[in-house]
């Protein structure tokens, strides 16, 4: 009780702009946690991409359809989707790349904002800053009669600044963990996507230089 007593008085203390800066810190940890629980259900996971391409590189197209079938996420679903459109190969990159682009979309939904809180908190910790500076010396005249007016806007330029690191620091660190796990997703993506393309021209061209002997 006294440590929420505490945070409140500081709170009370920093001043009209840590209400902004209080929004900033509970969109980060809602975006945070949403995203969170996305990317642990849309994440087919490394372990996924790597026997999957090695069932493909093995020619075991069957044992890979069923890995993708089985598997949840935005990977294995694009790569059930790609073994069932095989035999148009002439527009498959093209449909592949776009399938690519939108998942990734999908992942990077609302990140953006997260990026924006990095750099938001720490401007509207700076505004305290001088809002709380400005009372201060709006008050040295009055320093005599009554100090602690004085000591309370410096108070609140501190309180203000520290807050807004404060959600500036938590808010990089959520970001990082994210493009850090987006890139992951990406580089998977790109090699499922490469190996089935591979694959899927070779077995035409295999079938190519069948008919081409057969004729």
């Amino acid at each position: 009780m006294n440590i929420f007593a505490t945070g409140l008085d500081y709170f009370v203390k920093g001043g009209p702009v840590m209400y902004p800066l209080l929004f900033c810190s509970v969109a980060a940890v809602a975006i945070s946690v949403e995203r969170y629980l996305f990317f642990k259900r849309a994440d087919s996971g490394r372990e996924f991409t790597k026997t999957f391409c090695m069932d493909i590189e093995n020619d075991d197209w069957t044992a890979a359809k069923e890995l993708a079938d089985q598997t949840e996420g935005e990977i294995a679903k694009l790569a059930t989707i790609v073994m069932a459109r095989h035999g148009k190969f002439e527009r498959l990159e093209g449909f592949i790349s776009a399938r690519a682009e939108r998942a990734l979309d999908k992942f990077e939904n609302r990140l953006n904002y997260l990026n924006v809180i990095v750099t938001l908190a720490p401007v509207l910790g700076l505004l305290g800053t001088v809002t709380g500076m400005i009372g201060s010396f709006h008050n040295f005249n009055q320093r005599l009669d009554n100090p602690l007016a004085v000591t309370a806007g410096i108070g609140e330029a501190l309180i203000t600044t520290v807050f807004g690191l404060c959600v500036s620091i938590v808010a990089i660190l959520m970001y990082a963990y994210f493009e850090r796990r987006l890139k992951g997703i990406s580089m998977n993506l790109e090699e499922m996507s490469n190996t089935l393309l591979e694959a899927i021209a070779k077995n035409l061209d295999t079938a190519e230089e069948g008919r081409s002997r057969h004729d």
